[in-house]
């Protein structure tokens, strides 16, 4: 886990909001069996839940983000995520999307 900041695109190559504070954790393979998501490989799926409210540009499914802190092991851009499925808005608070991580791109 750890906590960095992220900018969104939407489709990807249009950005849309820069500096969203978030919270990215690994996917359990517990969480691929509670979304029907067997097979999947644990390690390119994570949680990324915002911190600080709802983002003015609320995600949705199919929203690219990129790591604002981190950088991509193989390419040595910054790591990438894509919206995998439904995000979860919990009222004013935050919100909470399953994402897979884009290899190398």
């Amino acid at each position: 886990m750890h906590s960095t900041t992220v900018r969104l695109e939407r489709p990807e190559g249009t950005p849309l909001l820069a500096g969203i504070p978030v919270r990215i954790e690994a996917a359990t393979p517990r969480d691929l069996e509670a979304l029907d998501l067997e097979g999947a490989r644990p390690y390119d799926l994570f949680w990324i839940y915002t911190t600080q409210g709802i983002p003015l540009v609320p995600l949705a499914r199919r929203d690219v983000l990129f790591d604002e802190g981190n950088r991509d092991a193989e390419t040595g851009q910054p790591a990438k995520y894509r919206v995998a499925g439904l995000v979860e808005t919990f009222e004013s608070d935050h919100q909470e999307a399953l994402c897979e991580r884009v290899v190398g791109g």
